[in-house]
């Protein structure tokens, strides 16, 4: 039977998200299904139902069984089921980008299954692409799989299903065949991301989302944040990340006119007030970035670049200067610098960061000189990492002139290189699940130290540094303020930028 794309209807679904009771819960609209939403209304399909579990029930906040250190939140799945049951869809789409999500993914697809059994389930994202033969061999709820940029492959298996047409050549696509599971070679990637519309904002609830006040940066002056990708891909090949292994080692990047189209959009339709660019490489294309920072300088928007920059480019320090001067100009007051090791051999020739330390602490004065406040992360729990190459990392963190740190605990993702490093020298901890990989928890069996050892000691640093950088510049640290976070145990004290209602 012939699908008639007025009545067929659609219900993409960001499930719940698993975290630890004392984390901030985020809350952010989620941009992949956003895209998918948005070409489906180009291709014809406007009967379509956007549920985000986080924003239609933040509150609904619950300690899960088998360990009282963490929580599930968002909309539970009995309720979505009950809105999925009432409007009858004829296919769901549930992403899985994140690894913390997919326990909280497959459960809602075995709910779903319970009231509408015969509807098609389709999951996508990074983790379902990593981990999708496993997936389909476990998971009976999930009838595919699309692996890779899902922008216009999901709306092609719209087409397929619902005109009775062989979808078995979708690019991406990953099925069963009687108890055989086949796959498809991943799409090509999007080379020109211009063409695509802007997320479909407007299937989503964004005063919710303003009323939450919990973006990917939580540390906001303002609660009406937008939050934009204007990039994929990454020319780097750090072991340790799962982004790039996604969406390919070439960096394809929005038009400047573009993105500063996209966020007058915002500022017009949603009277944001603040602008979040979520991009990996922000600022590799210097002229690019510059021409981003003039468009949106007029707007009076405050920015961050909250999954951080390279802190080495431009390589011209004087571009490097000038570019840090235009980004404060247009709004911005921190930078994040994504340093991740200081031990440089290790950097270059096992994380395959390839990143030049000197200019980490470059980064830090021509930073400071164009009044920007700098935040420098850091990770430590490599594979086989010694003592002697973790205190390296301190060493260099503490002569490192930034005005706030992080010091994170290296964790295994899905389709990384760390990750088969780690399947195939045994090291994950007993208590890994691939299905509820988490930042705050010792994920890897350490070399020459215990977990619980590690544990403390990446806290310790964290305090040490963060202690020492407010002493250092007590000027930076009085334009700061305590305001409530919202968490599973309510609302504890974080550190705030000047926070306004």
């Amino acid at each position: 039977m012939m699908g008639d794309k007025a009545k067929t209807k659609i219900a993409l679904i960001s499930p719940q998200v698993i975290g630890y009771r004392q984390q901030i819960r985020k809350a952010l609209p989620p941009l992949g299904i956003g895209y998918i939403a948005a070409v489906l209304e180009e291709k014809g399909y406007n009967k379509i139902l956007f549920i985000d579990a986080v924003a239609e029930d933040y509150s609904n906040v619950v300690q899960l069984e088998d360990d009282p250190a963490l929580v599930k939140f968002g909309m539970s799945d009995e309720a979505i089921a009950k809105k999925i049951k009432t409007f009858n869809p004829d296919i769901i789409g549930i992403t899985l980008l994140f690894s913390s999500q997919a326990e909280c993914a497959f459960s809602v697809a075995r709910a779903l299954k319970g009231v509408v059994p015969d509807t098609p389930i389709v999951l996508g994202g990074i983790h379902a692409s990593a981990m999708h033969k496993d997936i389909m061999e476990r998971e009976e709820s999930i009838d595919f799989i699309l692996r890779g940029e899902g922008d216009y492959t999901f709306a092609e298996l719209v087409e397929k299903l619902f005109n009775n047409e062989d979808y078995t050549h979708i690019s991406g696509l990953v099925w069963r065949d009687g108890s055989e599971v086949r796959k498809n070679a991943p799409p090509a990637f999007i080379k020109n991301i211009d063409e695509l519309p802007f997320p479909a904002w407007h299937l989503m609830d964004m005063e919710r989302y303003f009323r939450i006040a919990m973006p990917h940066n939580p540390f906001v002056r303002s609660a009406r944040v937008g939050c934009i990708m204007t990039s994929r891909g990454c020319p780097q090949r750090c072991y340790f990340c799962s982004s790039a292994e996604y969406f390919g080692h070439l960096l394809r990047t929005m038009s400047a006119a573009r993105v500063v189209k996209m966020v007058q959009h915002m500022v017009d339709k949603f009277g944001i007030k603040e602008l979040q660019i979520l991009d990996d490489n922000s600022t590799i294309d210097y002229k690019r970035i510059m021409d981003i920072c003039e468009g949106i300088r007029r707007m009076g928007l405050r920015i961050t670049f909250p999954n951080g920059i390279r802190a080495d480019v431009p390589k011209d320090r004087e571009k490097r200067l000038k570019m840090f001067q235009a980004m404060r100009n247009a709004g911005t007051e921190q930078i994040s610098i994504s340093v991740e090791h200081g031990d440089q051999d290790f950097l270059n020739n096992v994380m395959c960061k390839r990143q030049d330390l000197k200019e980490a602490i470059a980064t830090c004065d021509l930073a400071h000189k164009a009044g920007l406040l700098v935040h420098a992360s850091f990770m430590m729990g490599f594979p086989y990492e010694t003592s002697i190459q973790r205190q390296r990392t301190v060493d260099f963190a503490s002569e490192l002139d930034a005005d706030s740190f992080s010091i994170s605990l290296a964790t295994p993702l899905p389709g990384t290189p760390m990750w088969d490093i780690a399947d195939q020298h045994g090291l994950f901890m007993d208590s890994f699940s691939p299905s509820r990989v988490l930042y705050g928890q010792v994920s890897m069996k350490p070399h020459d130290i215990s977990p619980e050892e590690l544990h403390g000691f990446v806290e310790k640093v964290n305090r040490q540094l963060n202690e020492k950088a407010r002493k250092k510049r007590p000027e930076s640290a009085k334009k700061y303020e305590l305001f409530k976070g919202k968490t599973a145990d309510g609302d504890r004290k974080y550190l705030i930028v000047d926070k306004k209602d």
